[in-house]
This record gives C-alpha cells, sequence and structure tokens, in this order.
C-alpha cells in the first residue's frame, strides 16, 4: 500500500514539472491566454550595403497583438519568431526574431498604432539558419509566429504562444520539377508575385487543375490586386468541403457549386469553366471596367463553347490572357469520347498559374 502510495504520489510531482506555470494557475490580470496569428503577405530578396542578400517580408500584425503589446501586462512584451525551410527540407526551429514593436512601435504623440502590413526583415545568414541565398535554384518557405513574455514571477513563466502565421514563399527552383519548359519564365514571375497559393507548390503542374485549386488560385489573385484580406462567407452551404478559399470564392461570386450544399472540389476544370471563372474574378476587381467584347471574332470551334461561357472566353482571349492553338481554336472542353480520355480542353495547373500572372499584369 505504501508503495503504491509513494508512486501516486511521484507520478503527480512529475506531472506537475512539465506543466508550465501559467497553466498551474491563473495568469496574472490582463494576461491574454492566446494570441491571434499573424500573417504574411508578401515576401522579397533584397541586399544589404555590403551585398548580403536578406529577405523582407509584408506582415499583418492584428489588432489585438498590437493592443496587447502596448497595454502590456504583468510587465510583458510581444515578440516575433520565424522559421525556414528549404525546398522540400525540414524547417528550423523558430526564432530570430526579436520585439515586435521595433517594427510596430510609433512615437508617444502619435497615439496607438492600428493594424496594418509591416515590413519585417529576416537575415538567414546573419542568424545562422542558412549559409546562402539563391533564388534561382532554391525555394525558401518562412512562417512566423508571435508570443507573449511578461516579466511577473520570471523566471517560472511560460510565453502565451500564437499559432503559425500563413506559409510564403520564394525561389523557383522546386517549381521547375514538375513543369514545362515554355512555362518556365511565367511561373518564374508568380513565383516572385506571391501569386501561387499554397495547394499548387510542389504539385505536378502539367497535370489538370481542380475546382479547389483554382479557388484558391483566383482568391489570392483577387487579393493580390485588390490589396484586401478576403473572409469567407459565414455559414457553409457545402457538405463536402471546409477549405475557407473555397467559401471565400463562393462569397466573392467567383464560383457556385455543384449542387445546392455539394462544391465537389476534386473535380477537374476545362479551359471554358476556366476561363468563366476567371472573368467573374476580374469583374470582382475592377466592377465597372469595360467588358464589351462586340468586336472580337468567333473562334473557329464557337459552336463547342457553351452558351455561358461565351463572353468570358471571349473576353480572356481579348486581353491575351488565355490563347488558343495555332489555329485560333480555344479548345473549351472535350466533346467526343475520345477527346476526353485525352484529356482534351482540360486547363492544367501551369496554364491556370500563367492566367493569373497575366491578369495581373493586365489589372496593376
Amino acid at each position: 500500500m505504501k508503495k503504491t502510495l509513494l508512486a501516486c504520489i511521484l507520478a503527480l510531482i512529475m506531472i506537475g514539472a512539465t506543466i508550465p506555470v501559467s497553466a498551474m494557475g491563473s495568469l496574472p490580470a490582463g494576461v491574454p491566454t492566446s494570441l491571434e496569428a499573424p500573417s504574411i503577405k508578401s515576401i522579397e530578396l533584397l541586399q544589404n550595403e555590403e551585398g548580403v542578400p536578406y529577405f523582407q517580408a509584408q506582415v499583418y500584425f492584428p489588432q489585438s497583438v498590437l493592443n496587447i503589446d502596448s497595454e502590456s501586462p504583468a510587465g510583458g512584451s510581444v515578440f516575433w519568431d520565424y522559421a525556414v525551410k528549404v525546398d522540400s527540407g525540414a524547417w528550423t526551429e523558430f526564432g530570430g526574431g526579436g520585439y515586435i514593436n521595433v517594427y510596430t512601435g510609433g512615437d508617444e504623440s502619435e497615439g496607438p498604432v492600428t493594424a496594418k502590413n509591416f515590413p519585417i526583415t529576416f537575415d538567414p545568414i546573419d542568424e545562422g539558419s542558412l549559409t546562402s541565398v539563391d533564388i534561382k535554384s532554391h525555394v525558401y518557405s518562412y512562417k512566423l509566429k508571435v508570443y507573449y513574455d511578461y516579466y511577473e514571477g520570471w523566471p517560472d513563466v511560460e510565453p502565451i504562444n500564437s499559432p503559425a502565421s500563413n506559409v510564403v514563399t520564394i525561389g523557383s527552383g522546386s517549381f521547375y520539377a514538375d513543369a514545362s519548359t515554355w512555362a518556365e519564365p511565367e511561373l518564374a514571375k508568380a513565383n516572385e508575385l506571391s501569386l501561387i497559393p499554397d495547394i499548387l507548390k510542389g504539385a505536378d503542374l502539367t497535370k489538370p487543375i481542380t475546382r479547389e485549386e483554382f479557388c484558391e488560385l483566383a482568391v489570392l489573385l483577387y487579393e493580390k490586386v485588390t490589396a484586401t484580406a478576403t473572409s469567407p462567407i459565414a455559414v457553409n452551404p457545402f457538405t463536402d468541403t471546409k477549405n475557407s478559399q473555397i467559401l471565400k470564392a463562393y462569397g466573392l461570386g467567383i464560383t457556385a457549386g455543384t449542387s445546392p450544399n455539394t462544391f465537389s472540389p476534386k473535380t477537374l476544370i476545362n479551359r471554358e469553366q476556366c476561363a468563366a471563372m476567371l472573368f467573374r474574378t476580374i469583374k470582382g476587381i475592377a466592377p465597372n471596367a469595360d467588358y464589351s467584347v462586340s468586336n472580337v471574332k468567333d473562334f473557329p470551334d464557337q459552336k463547342n463553347i457553351s452558351a455561358y461561357a461565351g463572353e468570358s472566353t471571349k473576353y480572356m482571349s481579348k486581353l491575351g490572357i488565355i490563347k488558343g492553338d495555332a489555329s485560333g481554336n480555344f479548345m473549351p472542353k472535350a466533346t467526343t469520347t475520345a477527346q476526353k480520355a485525352a484529356g482534351y480542353g482540360m486547363a492544367t495547373r501551369e496554364a491556370a498559374i500563367l492566367m493569373a500572372v497575366r491578369t495581373y499584369e493586365t489589372m496593376d
């Protein structure tokens, strides 16, 4: 009996030793139990005066994070850290950051800082996480987190961590492994503009694109051109997806379901469907633009284009966003069994990314 009691006491002591102090007792007044995650909007490669490369990202810090740093309960501060991954390698441990107010703090006379994008620098060589940077040969992926560290009860406290941010990448190396040679220049441009969604990174870009993938591409394009963050619709009507990017696209009118309660995210899309979705994206970005196609001639294969896609296919062609074959055919979709078997008229992932780049350049 004594041995059993002793074992229980030791087990409780060991469990208590593994639980952060902040979890065992109440937090000091004002210290939050959680933090909102930041989000990375873009990233670019720069060089310092000595020619050493570094990355600069535009990072959005939520107002709640800025407020807690300003209020400083229990004498604390908000810090940020990052993790980096090269190509398909492992993520480094979070580190290399510092005080958030180095970037977000304003003069006392300016009043509270409001949530917005702040330029944050990553010095991966100086900080020892990398020995060199070559965005032509490699792809570098970054993610951020913030945490609140306070000093009441220090050092026996645990920081309050946010979830990790989204992942942003820069570089072009890994995209060429499964992409057509003719597409490489525009794919590199898409990557530099941060127009490639995470769902397509590392995928075989020569394969057809799905409804889900195109929605993510279209929403990213919309947000980059408009410089706005969109929100998914409040009530999800679909039973076959919870993807927030699909729900954003649905809310923006870029796409619709395949039935009142299904979206069919893994269904492949053809060229006319792709044109229609991209056309709706463009109209959402610039609703008052001139979308006339009265002067655009019919395609040689116009009879094969569905009525709903007639305007969008002509407009995409008018802008040079979607191009036909050498004979001018749009190749909207497969109309015979043999064409279906051959994948005729399907929109590939790389072609869809190229359409996004051309749209961005047209509307920028």
